[in-house]
């Protein structure tokens, strides 16, 4: 990225501290000390991942956890309403959005998805990269898309006001879901499969549908998604591509970080039974406090000020208005 000039800087600042910042997607651990770090970040709100493979138990549990750390937090606020963003951005407070990145969390029964709606899940990944009851994730060999269970999810997710998130699922039940659900859909943390061949990214065709439906795919600085050599130079590249290919108003931001998990040695093992390593994130968007430098590396490619108001959350914050309410 280049060196932004003082009068860039200081738009860049601007934009940023203006800007309905959200981040699509962060699998941290989170504490007092982690809110604080989104806040100076600048982060309005974040599709934090309270349950992956957890079952009922465990993840209303976990729920029960979040709502804990958030009543005694100063800087933190639940997000129920697309509206409880806006608040949190007047209040200068980290709004965080309960999410599912499977959903394992229903064991199979449908009716649970009204319970975790009343419990603050608003959005939910159908899959993750294998088989579920829902359909093929997406390093499903057969690819046979979605099932009957996961159209009635979808459907029920749309009469309850929850978004569907495709992140990680398989080409065929992405396209499915796509055209099962009424409302914009999102890819929370993908990037573009053209410039990194990586299973979770995403093709031209599926980003057209994506776009076509209303929604926004979420660029990220996951390194495997941005290998061979990720730099936050690439993942705006990755922001250029799908700009070009579907306009500014179909892209946003989803860093999936895991800040934390590296030192827990439970969640190390987890990171390692997933990827098989433990990544480096890019220099320059390596932790949270550094999301100012995608708005400069923004300005520093030559966006408009709304253009970078969409990118950084307007987008996502459009798709939360039209489906949460």
């Amino acid at each position: 990225m280049k060196k932004l000039t003082d009068e860039e800087e200081k738009r860049a600042l601007a934009i940023h501290q203006r800007s309905i910042v959200i981040d699509a997607l962060n699998a941290s651990i989170m504490d007092e000390e982690y809110f604080r770090k989104m806040q100076q970040g600048g982060v309005t709100a974040t599709n934090y991942t309270v349950a992956m493979s957890q079952n009922l138990s465990e993840t209303v549990k976990r729920i029960g956890q979040m709502y804990r750390q958030i009543e005694v937090s100063r800087t933190a606020t639940l997000i129920e309403r697309a509206a409880d963003i806006r608040e949190a951005k007047r209040e200068g407070k980290v709004g965080i959005i309960l999410g599912f990145q499977n959903v394992a969390p229903l064991e199979g029964d449908l009716g649970l998805l009204s319970v975790y709606h009343r419990l603050g899940v608003r959005i939910v990944q159908l899959t993750y990269h294998f088989k579920n009851v829902c359909g093929d994730g997406c390093k499903e060999p057969t690819n046979s898309g979605l099932s009957l269970f996961g159209k009635e999810l979808v459907k029920k997710m749309n009469d309850l006001g929850m978004v569907v998130d495709l992140a990680h699922v398989g080409e065929r039940t992405e396209r499915e879901a796509i055209e099962v659900s009424r409302h914009p859909v999102i890819a929370s943390h993908s990037n573009v499969y053209s410039r990194v061949p990586a299973p979770q990214n995403k093709k031209d065709d599926m980003i057209k549908a994506l776009a076509k439906k209303g929604g926004v795919i979420g660029i990220t600085g996951f390194p495997r998604l941005l290998e061979p050599n990720p730099t936050l130079d690439l993942l705006l590249d990755h922001v250029d591509y799908v700009v070009q290919l579907v306009s500014v108003d179909h892209v946003g931001i989803g860093l999936d970080f895991a800040e934390g998990w590296a030192d827990s040695p439970f969640h190390r093992k987890r990171l390692l039974e997933i990827d098989g390593r433990i990544y480096d994130w890019p220099e320059g968007i390596s932790t949270i406090t550094q999301f100012p430098n995608i708005t400069r590396g923004l300005v520093s490619r030559g966006y408009s000020d709304r253009e970078i108001e969409k990118i950084l959350g307007g987008n996502f914050l459009r798709v939360f208005e039209e489906v949460i309410g």
